[in-house]
């Protein structure tokens, strides 16, 4: 009678523990629908950027955490022609000449020449060679946006004449008293305009005539 008992208690408990087997199954199952049914949270729709989708959401009431993108140690980027400007200490009345030689010697090769004696259109020129073409537009727009606030810090006009903005080797800045020449480093060996306006020329013999 006693062994009896004990085969109908142990079926009891195989069927006992059979039953919470499957509970615990469907429960896992039905947790897992719905976790495939809900979308990662960088999938998930914006109410605050689609209203028309969520007519009662009240974008009032949602505190925005904007912490993630606003960096107290963050400083805005200083063109590097104003940071060497800063580094020289540039005279508040520094010449517009002086203040052009600045920006351009601040990223690349200068060369100042002395034209007055043998050309009639400047006196002098700043010959510049740039890394690369794109190197050569930057600093152009860096030089025109200097000449311009400095024009219009001392509330002066200037004629900036620009030739060759869509060159890609060779930028001229005419100023009138002094030309600034910018160039990409073939072109500043091609056409050599140091050597240009600085070889002496010799006039012919009588025997060369």
């Amino acid at each position: 009678m006693s062994r009896t008992n004990d085969t109908i208690l142990d079926k009891e408990r195989r069927r006992q523990q059979a039953q919470d087997d499957i509970h615990e199954e469907l429960t896992e199952h039905s947790r897992k629908e719905e976790e495939e049914d809900v979308a990662p949270i960088n999938e998930r729709l914006d109410p605050t950027t689609m209203p028309d989708l969520y007519p009662d959401f009240d974008a009032d009431t949602v505190e925005t955490d904007d912490s993630w993108y606003v960096d107290p140690a963050f400083t805005p980027q200083i063109p590097l022609w104003q940071r060497r400007m800063q580094e020289q200490v540039v005279p508040h009345d520094a010449t517009l000449f002086d203040l052009c030689r600045v920006v351009v010697e601040s990223s690349a090769k200068v060369d100042v020449l002395d034209v007055g004696d043998r050309c009639d259109w400047t006196s002098r020129m700043i010959v510049v060679e740039t890394k690369s073409s794109r190197h050569m537009h930057a600093l152009t727009e860096d030089l025109l946006k200097a000449i311009k606030e400095r024009n219009r810090a001392k509330g002066i006009e200037v004629t900036i004449n620009v030739d060759g903005r869509e060159s890609d080797d060779w930028v001229v800045v005419d100023l009138g008293s002094f030309v600034v020449h910018l160039m990409t480093p073939e072109a500043h060996q091609t056409y050599d305009l140091v050597k240009l306006w600085t070889t002496t020329i010799r006039a012919p013999t009588e025997e060369e005539e």
